[in-house]
């Protein structure tokens, strides 16, 4: 039994997500720490894994966007070291080594996008990989930027020389708004602080721009990634030797703290006296950006006019539900839901690209009709579920309620797209079945006990 300490930063989907790989980790007799700077004890505490509840571990809270006040440029250029290390210090990883020493982890899992911390842990020699929630990260052949809706073999950007000019004006946006960013906050731009972080720790750091990797800066060469997807989900590529793939996380049974007893009563009722055939579309809104109230009308329109369907709408505690007006009498709204248990008897789904609620559509097998809000992956992920048949990627600033309506109405009506999304589920569940997260990690533990091995043995070759 190894020691294993997860550590995620503050976004719902990646919690989520990590929850179900420590549910799997615990289920093979592995200790699991969880540990955060965001407060998730209480969702982790209400977690039951294996009947055994984890210990969790509140770390500093960090910052990414050092805020300061205003001052001229020539005071910033002045004060830069004392602004820059004051940046450093809201990082909140002053105390981060300390404490992972004092857990005595075999293997720690940082969430990706955690740099300050995987960068002190891979200083201080600790065993770490990384947990990544993006489909793609890695620049490689026919394999577009994750941002984009390109598909490979699709028009002129879909071929080898349109996906390469993508990375290429992909890398140059990123290295013109690091610049604009450098110039405008004098030193204390995200990019400048951890150069000045990794400067101190003596750790290589390099931005790469989109050369090699869509996430920039990522300092962390070699360092191995645990990709929280199934590849078969991504466009066909050779696979970065780095990236290893361990399926989607889906953990079913997760509690949701944020949902009222109340509500989940509700639901389950709302469940209950469903008429057998009758179908209900489930709508899931972002928890990280805030639904778009123009398409959520659009979309109750398009459910009002088709009175033999039901919709269930989620907002994601982003949007109050009372803006959305009185209601269809087909259309129940709420502020948060139960979405896999809605998932479990949906017909289809509607969300906004999150790869995280399309891994949990098509955990459940079912189809989508995804609307991109052009976020971060979103129009990647929105571009892969098209290309493979397990929805339709929907015009989120176009589509009107006749066009949604359509969308759906093919989505029930055409079994091509719920027989792909079941098989993709299974695919899904034979990554669970083969155990693929699980051995993934055990093989990093092998190779952390004979790594630490040899250090020992040097030393002591030393010492003699």
């Amino acid at each position: 039994m190894a020691h294993i300490v997860c550590i995620t930063g503050g976004l719902t989907g990646i919690f989520n997500a990590s929850l179900a790989l420590v549910e799997q980790l615990v289920q093979a007799g592995h200790r699991v720490t969880y540990a955060s700077p965001a407060d998730w004890r209480a969702a982790v505490e209400a977690e039951s894994f294996e009947t055994k509840k984890i210990e969790y571990v509140q770390l500093d809270e960090w910052v990414i966007q050092f805020a300061e006040p205003p001052m001229s440029r020539w005071e910033k250029l002045k004060k830069m070291r004392s602004r820059q290390q004051s940046a450093v210090a809201a990082l909140g990883v002053q105390n981060f080594v300390s404490t992972m020493r004092s857990l005595s982890p075999d293997l720690i899992l940082i969430d990706i996008e955690m740099h300050p911390h995987i960068m002190a842990a891979v200083s201080a020699g600790l065993p770490v990989a990384s947990l990544c929630q993006f489909l793609s990260v890695w620049h490689r052949p026919n394999l577009p930027p994750t941002h984009t809706g390109t598909i490979p073999g699709v028009g002129w950007r879909g071929h080898r020389l349109g996906i390469e000019l993508s990375w290429l004006q992909y890398s140059w946006q990123k290295w013109k708004t690091a610049q604009r960013e450098r110039w405008q906050r004098m030193g204390v731009d995200r990019i400048s602080v951890l150069r000045c972080y990794a400067k101190q720790l003596k750790h290589p750091f390099c931005e790469q721009f989109g050369f090699s990797q869509w996430l920039v800066p990522y300092p962390h060469r070699n360092l191995p990634v645990l990709c929280l997807n199934a590849s078969e989900l991504d466009f066909p590529h050779s696979l970065h030797p780095c990236m290893k793939y361990v399926g989607a996380m889906v953990k079913e049974n997760r509690k949701a703290v944020q949902l009222s007893p109340i509500v989940r009563a509700e639901v389950e009722q709302l469940l209950k006296k469903r008429q057998p055939g009758r179908p209900l579309i489930y709508c899931g809104c972002s928890t990280f950006i805030k639904g778009n109230k123009r398409f959520l009308l659009q979309l109750i329109k398009a459910v009002e006019q088709q009175p033999d369907w039901d919709l269930v709408l989620g907002l994601g505690g982003q949007l109050d539900p009372g803006e959305l007006g009185e209601l269809p009498g087909n259309v129940r709204v709420f502020d948060w839901v139960p979405q896999m248990m809605l998932l479990q008897q949906a017909s289809c789904a509607i969300n906004n690209g999150g790869i995280n609620s399309i891994n949990e559509c098509l955990h459940l097998g079912v189809p989508m009709l995804v609307y991109s809000l052009k976020r971060y992956d979103q129009n990647g992920n929105a571009a892969r579920v098209s290309y493979h048949g397990l929805g339709i990627a929907g015009d989120f600033e176009q589509d009107s309620a006749g066009q949604i309506r359509q969308h759906l109405q093919r989505l029930l009506s055409e079994e091509r797209y719920r027989q792909a999304a079941e098989n993709m589920r299974d695919r899904y569940h034979q990554y669970h079945r083969e155990q693929r997260a699980v051995r993934c990690v055990e093989e990093l533990l092998k190779s952390a006990r004979l790594q630490d091995n040899k250090h020992q043995e040097a030393s002591q070759h030393v010492s003699a």
